[in-house]
């Protein structure tokens, strides 16, 4: 498991910024709340908020954003050999469980558009599924354009897409135990490897 660097003025800052924006978000709701009262309540300018987030809608995703670095961290220290499976798996039990991921997950569910939620959540989903694909390219050494990396690539987003189904699914049923989100990436993992019946 990766221990995780001390973080810097700017992360600090940006942790700062979400968890003012939560708390204000949970008490007045997204709509009422302004940058403004999220900067205020950080103790910065509003300036300094938007070098940290485009708009107070995004504040709400940083999660996915520190789950990649995260993940991205995790999977290097996977030992060469390992299944693929595996390391994808492990490097996700890794991250450290918070309880406002799931505050966040619900806000963004019932007070963003959907098509914003799904638009970000694709847009991540082809970021893990890059970071699998270039962990398997660095330790498989297949060619760029050849069938080796086009295999990789299927495989690479066939696993990030089990990654976000099973986070989905996992916040979805309110049982927020890691072991439950392992259970999860599990069942989806097995279903690859079993193939489609």
């Amino acid at each position: 498991m990766p221990a995780a660097p001390s973080p810097s003025k700017a992360e600090r800052t940006r942790s700062t910024l979400q968890h003012a924006a939560l708390a204000r978000f949970l008490e007045y709701g997204v709509e009422a709340t302004t940058i403004a009262d999220i900067a205020a309540d950080a103790g910065v300018t509003e300036r300094t908020f938007y070098r940290h987030f485009p708009s107070k809608q995004h504040v709400l995703f940083a999660d996915y954003d520190a789950r990649l670095d995260w993940f991205r961290q995790a999977l290097s220290l996977r030992p060469p050999g390992e299944p693929v499976t595996t390391s994808v798996r492990i490097a996700v039990e890794s991250f450290p469980y918070d309880a406002a991921l799931h505050q966040i997950a619900i806000l963004r569910s019932n007070h963003l558009e959907q098509d914003l939620v799904q638009s970000h959540i694709k847009t991540v989903q082809a970021e893990f599924s890059r970071e699998i694909a270039q962990f398997l390219l660095d330790r498989t050494g297949a060619a760029p354009g050849s069938d080796a990396a086009y295999q990789i690539s299927i495989t690479a987003q066939c696993v990030a897409a089990v990654m976000f189904t099973a986070t989905e699914t996992w916040f979805a049923r309110g049982d927020l135990n890691v072991q439950e989100l392992s259970r999860l990436v599990d069942i989806g993992l097995q279903s690859l490897k079993d193939g489609i019946a």
